[in-house]
């Protein structure tokens, strides 16, 4: 279970989210951990043939974004064509102690 922040909230509610849709794109998608946050994006390939043509297809591209303690939802996102290469793309979280070495 997750709790929402009004931002997160908010962007749910313009994407047309519910829960359970949010619940399906965190138990089927592919996680990424960066930025100091936890990543969940939904593939074509993540769902299966028979899902294809159910409501869990239109999630093809959601991204859900937790906070580090996996249970507070920051916000969402649906990109079908570079979703995946805009997570890909940011830099793991490096300490400060790790920059002076």
């Amino acid at each position: 279970m997750f709790t929402f922040t009004e931002h997160s909230r908010r962007r749910a509610a313009q994407r047309n989210l519910s829960e359970v849709e949010i619940e399906c794109v965190l138990t089927y998608g592919q996680y990424f951990q960066r930025a100091g946050a936890e990543f969940y994006y939904l593939r074509r390939r993540d769902i299966r043939e028979w899902e294809l043509t159910s409501d869990l297809c239109r999630l093809n591209g959601t991204a859900i974004i937790l906070a580090k303690d996996g249970r507070t939802l920051i916000t969402t996102w649906r990109n079908r064509r570079s979703g995946l290469k805009r997570i890909r793309r940011k830099r793991e979280r490096t300490s400060l102690s790790e920059k002076w070495i």
